[in-house]
């Protein structure tokens, strides 16, 4: 008999300004997540979102949290 691969249920990082942010809901859109961090760092009401990078080894989605996103010079 073979087994049939387990499906794995990937985990949200989310990185700031060389800062690893846990996923405080899963359920929470990124923009969500930024908003609910945007208390403790300000500088992120202003800060885009990359897109997120697989890691199927960790078995995460990080995803980038963009400080002078759209800044020119």
């Amino acid at each position: 008999m073979t087994q049939t691969p387990q499906a794995q249920v990937m985990k949200r990082v989310f990185k700031f300004d060389g800062k690893v942010l846990e996923d405080p809901n899963p359920k929470m859109t990124p923009e969500q997540v930024k908003q609910f961090y945007s208390q403790t760092y300000p500088e992120l009401l202003t800060a885009g979102i990359g897109s997120p990078v697989e890691d199927l080894k960790a078995g995460t989605f990080t995803i980038e949290l963009i400080k002078h996103y759209g800044r020119k010079g």
